[in-house]
Protein backbone atom coordinates (compact mmCIF):
# COMPACT_ATOMS: atom_id res chain seq x y z
CA UNK A 1 0.00 0.00 0.00
CA UNK A 2 2.96 2.25 0.69
CA UNK A 3 4.63 1.74 -2.19
CA UNK A 4 1.80 2.42 -4.44
CA UNK A 5 0.74 5.45 -2.60
CA UNK A 6 4.62 7.02 -3.23
CA UNK A 7 4.14 6.44 -6.67
CA UNK A 8 0.89 8.17 -7.13
CA UNK A 9 1.78 11.22 -4.41
CA UNK A 10 5.16 11.36 -6.63
CA UNK A 11 3.36 11.62 -9.93
CA UNK A 12 1.00 14.51 -8.47
CA UNK A 13 3.90 16.49 -7.40
CA UNK A 14 2.67 16.12 -3.51
CA UNK A 15 6.28 16.24 -2.08
CA UNK A 16 5.24 16.18 1.52
CA UNK A 17 2.82 13.56 0.93
CA UNK A 18 5.79 11.43 -0.62
CA UNK A 19 8.06 12.35 1.59
CA UNK A 20 6.10 11.11 4.38
CA UNK A 21 5.27 7.52 2.43
CA UNK A 22 9.07 7.44 2.06
CA UNK A 23 10.05 7.90 5.78
CA UNK A 24 7.03 5.11 6.46
CA UNK A 25 8.66 2.75 4.00
CA UNK A 26 11.73 3.54 5.56
CA UNK A 27 10.75 2.63 8.91
CA UNK A 28 8.85 -0.50 7.29
CA UNK A 29 11.89 -2.29 5.76
CA UNK A 30 14.06 -1.11 8.53
CA UNK A 31 11.92 -2.80 11.19
CA UNK A 32 10.31 -5.55 9.01
CA UNK A 33 11.21 -7.96 11.89
CA UNK A 34 9.38 -5.93 14.81
CA UNK A 35 6.12 -4.85 13.14
CA UNK A 36 5.75 -8.46 11.49
CA UNK A 37 5.92 -9.66 15.66
CA UNK A 38 3.58 -7.07 16.55
CA UNK A 39 1.40 -7.64 13.41
CA UNK A 40 1.86 -11.42 13.82
CA UNK A 41 0.58 -11.53 18.23
CA UNK A 42 2.44 -14.51 19.22
CA UNK A 43 2.42 -15.48 22.91
CA UNK A 44 5.14 -17.51 22.54
CA UNK A 45 8.97 -15.82 22.80
CA UNK A 46 10.51 -18.18 20.84
CA UNK A 47 8.05 -17.63 18.01
CA UNK A 48 8.46 -13.93 18.36
CA UNK A 49 12.06 -14.30 17.50
CA UNK A 50 11.72 -16.67 15.21
CA UNK A 51 9.68 -13.92 13.18
CA UNK A 52 12.38 -11.63 13.86
CA UNK A 53 14.92 -13.27 12.14
CA UNK A 54 13.01 -13.97 9.07
CA UNK A 55 12.14 -10.40 9.20
CA UNK A 56 15.66 -9.79 9.27
CA UNK A 57 16.43 -11.94 6.23
CA UNK A 58 13.54 -10.53 4.45
CA UNK A 59 14.94 -6.86 4.87
CA UNK A 60 18.19 -7.10 3.66
CA UNK A 61 17.20 -6.97 -0.26
CA UNK A 62 14.85 -4.50 0.68
CA UNK A 63 17.71 -2.56 2.22
CA UNK A 64 19.25 -2.55 -1.03
CA UNK A 65 16.08 -1.39 -3.24
CA UNK A 66 15.45 1.17 -0.10
CA UNK A 67 19.30 2.25 -0.86
CA UNK A 68 19.19 2.46 -4.88
CA UNK A 69 15.97 4.76 -4.43
CA UNK A 70 17.68 6.97 -2.13
CA UNK A 71 20.49 7.21 -4.12
CA UNK A 72 18.33 8.60 -7.17
CA UNK A 73 17.96 5.57 -8.58
CA UNK A 74 22.06 4.58 -9.07
CA UNK A 75 24.24 2.13 -6.96
CA UNK A 76 25.89 3.63 -3.44
CA UNK A 77 27.46 1.38 -1.90
CA UNK A 78 27.89 3.15 1.28
CA UNK A 79 24.08 3.53 1.87
CA UNK A 80 23.49 -0.32 1.25
CA UNK A 81 25.96 -0.83 3.94
CA UNK A 82 24.43 1.94 5.85
CA UNK A 83 20.98 0.65 6.11
CA UNK A 84 21.36 -2.92 5.65
CA UNK A 85 23.31 -2.55 8.90
CA UNK A 86 20.66 -0.25 10.76
CA UNK A 87 18.43 -2.88 10.23
CA UNK A 88 20.47 -5.44 10.86
CA UNK A 89 21.58 -3.70 14.30
CA UNK A 90 17.13 -3.11 15.14
CA UNK A 91 16.85 -6.63 14.32
CA UNK A 92 19.82 -8.11 16.99
CA UNK A 93 19.33 -5.87 19.61
CA UNK A 94 15.21 -7.27 19.40
CA UNK A 95 16.76 -11.27 19.00
CA UNK A 96 18.88 -10.22 22.15
CA UNK A 97 15.87 -8.78 24.14
CA UNK A 98 13.89 -11.80 22.97
CA UNK A 99 16.38 -14.56 24.22
CA UNK A 100 16.85 -12.59 27.46
CA UNK A 101 15.02 -15.06 30.47
CA UNK A 102 11.16 -14.60 30.84
CA UNK A 103 12.36 -14.08 34.53
CA UNK A 104 13.36 -10.41 33.44
CA UNK A 105 11.58 -7.69 32.42
CA UNK A 106 10.70 -6.74 28.66
CA UNK A 107 8.76 -5.02 26.69
CA UNK A 108 8.49 -7.42 24.37
CA UNK A 109 6.81 -9.63 26.51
Amino acid sequence: MFFGLHIVFASFDLELAFRLIALLITCQILLFGPFSILLEGSPSRLHRRKTNRTGALLSMPLCVGLAWAYAGMAWSWPLVFLLSGASLGAHLMLDRRLSKSANGPSWVG
